[in-house]
This record gives C-alpha cells, sequence and structure tokens, in this order.
C-alpha cells in the first residue's frame, strides 16, 4: 500500500457515494389519478443512473483491490 494508491481509493469512494446519491428519489402518482383502493409508486432506478452507479462501484472495486495488493 502506498499514498497514490490509497489516494485512488479514496477518489473512487467519493466518486461512488455521488453517483448514489445522484439517484432520482421514487416517483408516486397522484392518489387522485388512481382508484381508492389502489397505489403506485415507481422505484425502479432510470438505466442512465444505474449504469453510473454500477460503473463507480466497479472502479471503486478496483482501486481497492489495488490498495491491498503487496507494494
Amino acid at each position: 500500500m502506498n499514498r497514490e494508491t490509497l489516494k485512488i481509493a479514496i477518489a473512487e469512494a467519493e466518486r461512488f457515494i455521488a453517483r448514489a446519491k445522484a439517484v432520482p428519489e421514487p416517483v408516486s402518482v397522484p392518489k387522485d389519478w388512481l382508484k381508492a383502493s389502489e397505489t403506485f409508486v415507481d422505484d425502479s432506478i432510470p438505466p442512465k443512473d444505474g449504469g453510473a452507479v454500477r460503473r463507480a462501484s466497479m472502479d471503486l472495486t478496483r482501486a481497492l483491490a489495488d490498495l491491498r495488493k503487496p507494494s
């Protein structure tokens, strides 16, 4: 482990957290659009946002693996 790999891992962790926090909140349909017994919440993550989070996760995984390698 050296300081450079540690800095890279920290940067990747921060980028992952930023991407994960940027995912939009679930969208709920107003109750007056539905029948009284129905509720609907779209809790899916848009593909563009999901892909960005997955990519940041993979980059973080790689940086952490590099961090664990003996120098």
